[in-house]
């Protein structure tokens, strides 16, 4: 039998965009954890926030968070880890790839300077953050503890914006209502990482990664088996021409149920 690693974005691929609904998916994720398949979070939320959605979705493990800025790896988790990992609040071991927040959030201060109308989430109180994404007040002041990254609302030329964050050796991916201000990281690197970290410790497997969005190319075009779910606006309505590229027909967590189990028969696991 195949040993499969599946990767997975959340927003509009395992958690539906609006009403934020995993439970269609719930079904699926006992499939694989059933089968001993590992499911790791590859989002561009902050760690506070996937710890939360692991708890609800009963998966424990390593997980990529904002946008590939952080690896990390619970303590237990039995992997071998590289010599540039660090202690992450007593339970993780963390893999820096992304430039520290305090430096991201020091250039938006000096690109306000130079009158760019731009405003991130360390500007804005949980109750705005709230009323902006839809979420709940408690999990808005999760999504502000932020390492790597910064998602921010802009007014303005956009390739004015990058040309400046091009001189502090930072760039952004627009999401659905923000652009991420990072550095040069993204999920597929850190995918990889994490990848050869299980290689080298004894397991080879095939990599499924699911996600709906441009800011999941890079982890989608590594996998073995690629997987687009479905969204209005999203990559699904003009998708890349890969190979062993599955696009559901169900949007949100639906789409990713129907992609599991028919990924699962075709490999002869049902």
């Amino acid at each position: 039998m195949r040993k499969l690693l599946v990767f997975t974005d959340l927003d509009g691929t395992l958690i539906g965009l609006k009403e934020h609904l995993y439970e269609p998916a719930l079904e699926s994720i006992r499939k694989l954890l059933n089968l001993q398949i590992p499911i790791i979070i590859a989002t561009s939320k902050s760690p506070k926030e996937i710890e939360l959605w692991q708890k609800r979705l009963g998966i424990y493990g390593p997980f990529i968070a904002e946008n590939g800025g952080g690896i990390f790896i619970p303590k237990d988790y039995p992997l071998l880890l590289p010599k540039d990992s660090r202690e992450y609040e007593g339970r993780y071991w963390l893999i820096p790839l992304g430039k520290p927040y305090d430096y991201i959030r020091h250039t938006i201060n000096e690109l306000r300077e130079k009158n760019f109308l731009i405003e991130g989430f360390g500007d804005m109180s949980p109750s705005k953050i709230a009323q902006i994404t839809g979420l709940p007040e408690e999990e808005a002041l999760l999504a502000k503890e932020r390492l790597f990254t910064e998602p921010c609302l802009f007014e303005g030329n956009e390739k004015s914006l990058l040309e400046n964050l091009r001189e502090k050796n930072l760039t952004f991916w627009r999401g659905g209502r923000f652009l991420h201000l990072q550095s040069h990281h993204d999920k597929g690197k850190a995918m990889e990482i994490l990848l050869d970290l299980f290689k080298k410790s004894g397991l080879n497997p095939e990599i499924v990664a699911l996600g709906d969005s441009r800011i999941d190319l890079p982890m989608l075009e590594r996998a073995d088996w690629k997987i687009i779910v479905k969204r209005h606006g999203g990559i699904s309505e003009n998708p890349p021409k890969w190979n062993n590229l599955f696009i559901t027909t169900q949007e949100g967590p639906w789409g990713w149920r129907e992609a599991i189990f028919k990924l699962l028969k075709e490999l002869g696991y049902d």
